[in-house]
């Protein structure tokens, strides 16, 4: 008995997965002719600059060949000297032909790693790069 009420269990487990598509597909395009394609990230951020200027870090978005202006989420993570524990995350919302700009400005000199956190179009992607912060 407890052998048919676990083959039951199996059975309803795998008709309930069953929505009807067959293969992977189905569940990525909903049966649209869209064709999916990378995320992709071009992380720019000087390699060098001084405490107290103000420096561009660019994070520009593309899906296929086109711009991204509307991703779900850009954010920069910066990290001085590979302490994580004390990273700082800046929020963009905002983006010129697929191009994210935050303006920052590093106080104390270091080596800082910039890292983009990326979500757009069901995908997600973090670039890094260093900059090196003198006095």
């Amino acid at each position: 008995m407890k052998k048919l009420i676990s083959i039951l269990i199996v059975l309803l487990f795998l008709s309930a997965c069953d929505n009807g598509q067959s293969g992977h597909a189905g569940h990525h395009n909903s049966g649209s002719s869209e064709k999916l394609a990378p995320l992709k990230v071009s992380l720019t951020v000087p390699e060098k600059a001084q405490a107290g200027d103000k420096v561009d870090l660019k994070a520009k978005v593309t899906y296929g060949k086109d711009n991204v202006n509307d991703a779900d989420e850009v954010m920069f993570e910066i990290i001085k000297d590979n302490k994580a524990k004390s990273s700082v995350k800046e929020k963009v919302a905002q983006a010129k032909a697929g191009v994210y700009t935050l303006k920052y400005s590093f106080d104390k000199p270091g080596t800082y790693t910039i890292i983009s956190h990326v979500t757009a179009k069901n995908q997600h992607t973090m670039p890094d790069a260093d900059i090196v912060i003198s006095k």
